[in-house]
């Protein structure tokens, strides 16, 4: 008995010593820590919250015991604590996202009552691209939205398609909104066309001065059952993009920092002067026979076997550019007052030379409760951004000239001059135009300071019901600059550039906006009612002056540099559009089963005159949980399931900052009768809203046990009432050549989009120590313009070519908007015979007119005849349809994620072909393909002959048409995160190295450098051309996200 009580005495002392205090830290899969996270000891009462560093410790009785770690959204954690001291807690997120909140303009709602087709991206899905604006972010992201780089500039747009095409005119951008302040899409400055820039110069991105980093969610509203509450702005799409903010007692300093190198994925294979002495050697003998060719043996071209590469202007042209980003943030607060301060500082150098974006960043972000019934708080976002400016896509663009220089040229000679030309053996090699004397010497930029932001309070009525009153602002001043010095070679005399050019611009922009609404949010037993009811006044104020001169004296940068003999102009613009509107939302759903929401909005615009000022949005959709009814409920393999339909309606008001019911008059003062006025457009009072009305069908999946999601949206759309250019005939006098008075806009027209959107997210393993996960995104849409204001009427895409027009797209009723036009091939004249056989083609059967080796068109009219009536559609630039692939891992501290980005079908004119194939002039370079031409010793070549004497084989056809499918490894990151046991003991909250890869490899088909080429100043008549594009480039980064 007295071993037995012995026995029992030091059992209950053993286990009394057991009882003892754990510590830890709790943080997500990717590191950070959580504050406020949920501890509690398994099968007792014992429970802890972390602190906001994420640590936590509590009294535990035994070595058994057993912790559980829970927090929102993540999936709960349950650890045995055996004999250690210190246990942290790495946890996942969840499968299940169907209590997050969605921005859904004007408020929120729970994903689960959502009943339009709505996708949302967090900004754990973005970090870690190097971008200067978060749209080339969202690429491969968003199922239903269509990415593509306009090119590789600094800073530089993107084209943005959510769902098609919505409109005819240049802007199909979505209309994104930054805590509730609207951005408008942005286009290229004249200035950059002034020096040779073409027409499809990249303009910069609409949001290159916002700071990726400050972003916290960002939501997509696709349908116009979700549009509709922003009326005629919501046309396009709605991006509605919330920054961070700060929380309550849960104060937190960041620093994200990363380097990198940027360099253009590929060159393209033009000849090295030994190629190219070759080349010319064979012409001599292929065309000696012509009278009047002009060309013969150069003596330091008979033996090619001697001479070396000679100038690679890819490689004079092209760098490898350093880019950098840091990014400071301050967040916490109080229970009354929380903040979010930062500081970004964002560096770029271009591949090309002379290139570039800088920008700066600072962002103050407050929320106060005032009283119990009164919240106030402003959000304010100020940026200087400086970007340099490569001129491209245009026929003496510097990415253009770079590739038909001859490589007999050298840059510069021995003194260091640069060279136009080089004259050998008494011909004239290369282009008077120095690609690297252009890109160096010209001097193209763009500064922009702009701040923005929101005020706002939030009066809590009663209990549900609050009002809100917001002002929105943006304000913005810019300088666009283009100058070109004259210079000439200082040995030879001969002109570098010429003459000296200077234009300057400078542009104001003030938008304003007030908003006043009440919301109402109630949940009575089974039923949850949520109601919007608003008023908004905006107005938008733009203004600018201009200036240019040319032959400048002193030769410097400055409209002062001259005299008032010398050339000179000088204009000026203004512009003001506002609109006053009502909006009303109602949202019921009930048991969580049903769900109805129904939208309004009235918009009155300036845009147009009396009686067509004002224009109604309606939209409804409705969904049904099928999985919440009894006889699905708790089913272990369909988890969630649920149906959704809806029908919206928004309206375009596309006018640029004019009013489209009046003629717009344009002063002159230069004329010879003096100064004075014409009307820039003939009125119509007549002309009103266009209408888009999408219907969309939807079904949200989740299953195998919470770890597959699927959703799958199905739409169409419809543009009705098109703000058409009425089309006259020439003598009228309207829309000439020159544009003097353009003819009046008309309501007429449809276009239709078809589609449909799939995503689907795998958690493949989610375990303690490791989780897998897959998204893929899959989009598909088809355009057609059915109609227009007369069924033979057309939209064409012209190219001004040297003081030449060419046709290069063709949208007419029937075929997809922007389609490319021309002539349809037949392989080359290869026989006698088939030159007599063939049709009149306008020129004599000799060798320096038609011959063998000439390209051979086909008569699509059968009228024996090729001329312009057998020009046809010759590609669609649209793709069948895009997709991303995403997997993450992550095992402990280490993560990596691997993204790729593919475009299936459609087409892309490879314009630049026509000059790089042209197979015209022996003494510009060319692609190596045209070593395989056609001749008297090559007769099954498979590029036409060599011809100087007419353009024939260089018509606008489907030679130049390439397939635009492409498959990319879109980026890379590999990232380490500290132990917090190491970590800890300095303060640090997590500590994060990345290296990451932008742009790793792209499988293609396409000869150019980059098949995804977007469209041309964002303007959807020139999508995928390629006409000198300037190539996006392959990033390498080092990074580091620090937490303290």
């Amino acid at each position: 008995m007295i071993f037995m009580l012995f026995g029992i005495s030091s059992s209950v002392y053993a286990q009394s010593t057991e009882q003892r205090i754990v510590t830890g830290v709790v943080a997500d899969e990717s590191g950070t820590t959580l504050p406020g996270a949920a501890v509690s000891v398994k099968g007792t009462k014992t429970a802890a919250l972390t602190n906001a560093e994420g640590k936590y410790s509590i009294m535990v009785s035994s070595n058994a015991s057993v912790l559980v770690f829970s927090y929102v959204g993540m999936t709960p954690r349950e650890i045995t604590v055996g004999s250690k001291d210190v246990v942290n807690a790495d946890l996942v997120s969840s499968t299940s996202t169907l209590s997050d909140v969605v921005v859904i303009g004007y408020g929120t709602l729970r994903k689960s009552e959502l009943t339009s087709s709505i996708s949302s991206v967090s900004q754990k899905d973005l970090k870690n691209l190097p971008v200067a604006g978060i749209d080339q972010a969202l690429q491969g992201k968003v199922a239903g939205v269509t990415i593509a780089n306009n090119g590789g500039q600094p800073g530089g747009g993107v084209s943005v398609r959510i769902r098609g095409l919505t409109k005819v005119g240049d802007n199909n951008e979505p209309l994104y909104v930054i805590d509730g302040v609207p951005m408008g899409a942005k286009s290229t400055s004249l200035e950059q066309n002034f020096l040779g820039g073409g027409s499809g110069q990249t303009g910069q991105s609409v949001l290159a001065t916002l700071n990726p980093a400050d972003i916290e969610t960002i939501d997509i509203l696709k349908d116009a059952s979700a549009q509709a509450i922003y009326g005629a702005r919501g046309a396009n799409g709605v991006v509605l993009i919330n920054t961070k903010r700060g929380r309550a007692n849960q104060g937190k300093i960041s620093y994200d920092s990363y380097v990198g190198m940027a360099e253009i994925p590929k060159k393209l294979s033009v000849m090295n002067l030994r190629q190219n002495a070759e080349y010319m050697n064979s012409l001599v003998g292929e065309i000696r026979a012509v009278p009047g060719s002009g060309l013969d043996s150069i003596g330091e071209f008979r033996d090619p076997s001697l001479l070396g590469t000679g100038t690679d202007w890819q490689d004079e042209i092209y760098r490898r550019g350093f880019t950098q980003s840091h990014q400071l943030a301050f967040s916490g607060g109080s229970e009354k007052t929380q903040f979010y301060f930062s500081g970004g500082y964002l560096e770029q150098e271009g591949t090309l030379i002379k290139t570039g974006f800088e920008r700066v960043t600072l962002r103050a972000n407050v929320d106060h409760q005032a009283t119990k019934w009164l919240k106030t708080g402003i959000t304010t976002s100020l940026s200087r951004s400086d970007q340099q400016i490569g001129l491209s896509d245009g026929f003496d663009a510097v990415t253009s000239t770079v590739l038909y220089n001859s490589p007999a040229t050298p840059v510069r000679d021995i003194n260091g001059n640069f060279i136009s030309q080089n004259v050998i053996g008494g011909s004239t090699f290369g282009n008077p135009n120095n690609p690297v004397a252009l890109a160096s010497l010209r001097d193209v930029t763009n500064q922009t300071s702009k701040v923005f932001g929101t005020v706002y309070a939030d009066i809590n009525i009663i209990d549900g019901l609050v009002l809100r009153s917001e002002g929105n602002f943006d304000f913005s001043l810019s300088s666009d600059k283009a100058f070109q010095p004259f210079v000439q070679n200082e040995t030879t005399n001969a002109i570098i550039l010429s003459p000296s050019r200077l234009r300057e611009q400078r542009n104001n922009s003030l938008y304003w906006a007030l908003k006043n609404y009440a919301s109402y949010n109630k949940t009575f037993s089974k039923h949850n009612i949520g109601a919007t009811l608003g008023h908004e006044a905006q107005r938008s104020k733009y203004d600018y002056i201009n200036a240019n001169r040319n032959d400048l004296v002193l030769n410097l940068p400055s409209l002062n540099a001259g005299d008032a003999g010398l050339t000179q102009g000088i204009g000026a613009g203004a512009g003001v559009w506002s609109m006053e509107s009502v909006f009303a939302r109602l949202n019921y759903t009930y048991d969580n089963r049903y769900a109805i929401s129904g939208t309004v909005r009235r918009d009155g615009s300036s845009t147009f005159g009396d009686g067509q000022k004002w224009g109604t949005f309606p939209a409804v959709s409705a969904s049904w949980t099928v999985s919440n009814e009894s006889f699905l409920k708790d089913n272990k393999y369909l988890n969630y399931l649920k149906f959704r339909a809806g029908y919206g309606e928004v309206g375009g008001q596309d006018a640029g900052g004019a009013n489209l019911y009046s003629a717009n008059i344009t002063l002159f003062g230069t004329a010879p009768f003096g100064a004075g006025g014409l009307p820039s457009n003939v009125a119509n009072p007549f002309i009103t809203w266009e209408s888009i009305v999408t219907y969309n069908g939807g079904v949200d999946v989740t299953t195998w046990n919470k770890k597959l999601e699927f959703s799958l949206d199905v739409y169409k759309k419809v543009t009705t009432d098109m703000l058409l250019a009425t089309q006259v005939e020439a003598f009228s006098g309207l829309g000439t050549a020159w544009n003097d008075i353009q003819t009046p806009r008309t309501n007429d027209g449809k276009m239709t989009n078809t589609g449909f959107d799939i995503g689907l997210t795998s958690y493949n393993i989610q375990k303690n120590d490791f989780s897998w996960k897959t998204n893929i995104v899959f989009s598909r849409y088809k355009n057609v313009l059915n109609s227009m204001n007369k069924p033979e009427a057309t939209i064409t895409g012209m190219f001004d070519e040297y003081g030449t027009k060419s046709l290069v797209t063709l949208s007419q009723q029937g075929r997809p908007f922007g389609a490319f036009y021309g002539y349809v091939t037949d392989g080359l004249f290869r026989s006698q015979e088939e030159l007599n056989n063939g049709v009149d083609y306008g020129l004599s059967i000799a060798p320096g007119s038609l011959w063998l080796g000439d390209v051979r068109f086909k008569d699509l009219n059968g009228d024996n005849v090729v001329n312009d009536q057998d020009v046809t559609v010759i590609g669609n630039p649209n793709p069948d349809f895009t997709y991303g692939f995403t997997n993450t891992f992550s095992w402990k501290g280490i993560d990596l994620s691997v993204f790729l980005y593919g475009s299936q079908g459609g087409n892309i004119f490879n314009y630049s072909r026509r000059q790089t194939e042209s197979l015209s002039s022996a003494y510009n370079n060319q692609l190596t393909t045209v070593l395989n031409r056609y001749s008297a010793n090559n007769p099954d070549g498979d590029m036409p002959r060599y011809n100087q004497w007419h353009n024939n084989n260089s018509r606008i056809s489907d030679r130049y048409i390439e397939d635009a499918s492409y498959l990319r490894i879109q980026n890379v990151a590999l990232g380490f995160s500290l132990p917090k046991s190491l970590i800890n003991k300095v303060k640090v909250n997590n500590a994060r190295f990345y290296l990451s890869v932008q742009n790793l490899y792209t499988f293609t088909n396409y000869s150019g450098y980059d098949p995804e080429l977007g469209a041309m100043n964002n303007n959807v008549r020139f999508m995928n051309i390629d006409n000198g594009h300037y190539p996006v480039p392959r990033t390498f980064t080092l990074g580091t996200n620090i937490e303290f």
